[in-house]
């Protein structure tokens, strides 16, 4: 009878927490169900889905091999992440939408497993995972820590809050972040099978191994910052031991036994060490050698810099955890000076350092006031020591301070897995709080209300942000308004307006972003507008915005700029220069664009420059070939010309 009623507790309980997962992932819906009318942003999405030359056309045996093999493409080898992009274009098409939904689909995938480690990590982990006595080792939690349901209640509500957070929408609305998505599906996994396999129960322990190898393989083809995996397996068991610290008899028995755990944790760790230093090692050659670029420097900036950039990134990214205030994409960087916002960060991180250390002085006054038992300061001292430990893992490989990434080292997408460590923390505090660890006040009615309030508060201020996702100008544009400064969204929306006809607009945003930050990307934007502009005085600014991509036609990758200077020296007169750029602009590496106006115009520069015929074969491709109807009509014109006058010079 007992039995019966022990597995019809289960049986409710595992119903219970179904529930809970759907509706998590109805909220998660609610939230980001709107992505799937959103369009491509052109900040990397071209480049790994319709311009990737193995992606573009979906699944095949080919492109699958390509994906494992070529480890340059963008700096990032990642195939697990573009065998998912070639999934969604083999079963839904090329369209933006599908991409969008599958990040949803994703994320709302890794709350559910966030739900379930939570609830895994409080109730329904043994204390040491091995045989006591006969018996498996009892629950980390006294039963009267944290019931059932309290504790469901307390891992769904910390799960929305990770969820639904406006931190979370770059990660989820922005197509190239799949990337982060995916890492974090099987991180969460593998943490999951490795806290079966602890338990070491029968057989069963060995298929859960074999996952959580499998799930670190996997998280690692994903993104390669899943290298920070074997700290956090280290983190849990850091979280598992902080209760050992509380519950432990001092039996021998038991001590034999942690002995044995210890072993067993430090075997494993050092293959999933082994197996993150070869990701790094990987992850540094593909940053280095990036497809169709030079050689690239590991370190972008100097080490001091790196440490300012990487210490004020931390400090306001706890802020925004709190207050989520100036959220959007791409936040800026400038590299070598002082960083954004830099006063802010430093504040905060050293307000919360403070409070974690005042926090620490009074409770163990406190407690040795109350001659109450020292374990309690052993617990804070591994439970504290874990969650730091997996927060500052989690961020580390994205902080630049060990790789070229130095300029960027803060984006929401890159706090999406450290993240999981503040309802971690709050979740075995909510146990903590039922070992008489925390006083009455924290559990109960009012913070559960409180945070829930918290929940609606951050749904209700990340639905507009992931509006603004909805276009790339929309999405800049958001960006300008919370930080006018940043040269990224100033030229993307630059770009965006000259592409819809609105040249003097995104012209001046153009140069607005040039002035903040000299690019070659931005030099190449400012010509090719120019170029389309064509005003007399435009020619003159095209020549000094390409003065250094002059003496180095190499830092042009997409072959724009080379593009606008080869035209304003055709307006020149300059033939020989002309031929010359306007040739490497259509051999440009990253080209992606039609060839056709840059043929004829190398057609008028070359029968200028004294070579006729070489030039007529140019029109008459033009004429029959480009597939444009206004570039085939100027090129009969000219021919028609040529046919009374073969000598006559041509001018554009």
């Amino acid at each position: 009878m007992c039995s019966v009623v022990k597995n019809g507790r289960r049986w409710r309980g595992a119903l219970v927490a179904v529930v809970a997962s759907l509706l998590l992932v109805g909220l998660v819906w609610a939230l980001f169900g709107q992505t799937g009318n959103f369009e491509f942003l052109r900040l990397d999405d071209p480049d790994y889905t319709y311009r990737c030359a193995f992606v573009k056309d979906g699944l095949s045996w080919a492109n699958v091999r390509e994906a494992f093999t070529n480890v340059r493409h963008g700096g990032i080898w990642m195939p697990v992440t573009n065998l998912s992009y070639m999934c969604d274009i083999t079963l839904f098409g090329p369209g933006a939408g599908a991409h969008h939904l599958v990040n949803v689909a994703i994320h709302a995938l890794n709350a559910v497993l966030l739900l379930w480690f939570l609830l895994r990590l409080l109730v329904g982990t043994p204390r040491r995972g091995v045989r006591i006595a006969g018996r498996i080792g009892e629950p980390p939690l006294p039963e009267d820590a944290c019931s059932g349901r309290a504790a469901l209640v307390a891992a769904f509500l910390l799960t929305s809050f990770w969820a639904l957070h406006p931190q979370r929408v770059e990660a989820v609305a922005w197509i190239a972040s799949r990337k982060e998505l995916l890492c974090a599906t099987f991180v969460l996994g593998g943490l999951l099978c490795w806290l079966r396999a602890r338990m070491r129960e029968g057989r069963a322990w060995i298929p859960a191994l074999v996952g959580t190898y499998a799930c670190f393989v996997l998280a690692c083809m994903s993104k390669p910052t899943a290298m920070c995996f074997p700290f956090l397996v280290l983190a849990v068991e850091g979280m598992v031991a902080s209760w050992d610290m509380r519950q432990t008899t001092g039996d021998m028995r038991e001590a034999t036994f942690v002995i044995r755990h210890s072993s067993f944790v430090i075997c494993h760790l050092s293959f999933f060490l082994l197996l993150a230093a070869a990701t790094g090692a990987l992850a540094v050659y593909s940053q280095t050698h990036p497809e169709g670029h030079a050689v690239r420097a590991l370190f972008s900036a100097s080490f001091p810099w790196r440490v300012l950039n990487a210490t004020v990134a931390v400090g306001l990214y706890i802020f925004q955890m709190f207050i989520p205030v100036g959220i959007h994409l791409d936040y800026r960087a400038v590299p070598g000076g002082w960083p954004v916002h830099g006063v802010l960060g430093l504040t905060v991180l050293a307000l919360a350092m403070l409070a974690v250390a005042g926090a620490w002085w009074w409770r163990r006054r406190v407690r040795r006031r109350a001659g109450q038992d020292p374990a309690f300061n052993r617990f804070w001292l591994f439970f504290g020591g874990a969650v730091i430990l997996w927060f500052f893992a989690a961020l580390a490989p994205t902080l630049g301070i060990f790789g070229s990434f130095g300029e960027h080292a803060r984006a929401d997408r890159f706090i999406y897995l450290p993240a999981m460590a503040l309802p971690i923390a709050a979740m075995v505090l909510c146990g903590a709080r039922g070992a008489r660890a925390l006083p009455t006040w924290t559990t109960g009615i009012l913070p559960v209300a409180c945070l829930a309030a918290v929940v609606a508060v951050f749904f209700a201020v990340a639905y507009p942000i992931t509006a603004s996702y909805r276009t790339d100008m929309t999405a800049f544009a958001h960006t300008i308004e919370a930080d006018p400064g940043n040269w990224r969204a100033l030229a993307h929306v630059g770009e965006a307006q000259c592409a819809a006809g609105n040249l003097d607009a995104g012209i001046d945003l153009l140069r607005r972003s040039r002035a903040t930050l000299p690019r070659d990307a931005t030099d190449g934007k400012l010509a090719y507008a120019l170029m389309r502009r064509g005003r007399a005085e435009d020619w003159n600014e095209i020549t000094n915005v390409c003065a250094a991509i002059a003496r180095e036609p190499a830092r042009d990758v997409r072959g724009q700029a080379l593009e606008a200077l080869g035209t304003a020296e055709l307006k020149a007169r300059r033939w020989s220069d002309a031929v010359r750029h306007l040739v490497l602009s259509m051999r440009a590496p990253g080209r992606h664009y039609s060839a056709a106006d840059v043929i004829l115009k190398l057609a008028f520069a070359q029968h200028n420059g004294g070579q006729p015929a070489a030039a007529r074969k140019l029109f008459e491709w033009v004429r029959d070939s480009s597939g444009r109807e206004d570039l085939a009509s100027r090129a009969r014109q000219v021919l028609s010309v040529l046919e009374v006058a073969p000598h006559s010079m041509l001018f554009w």
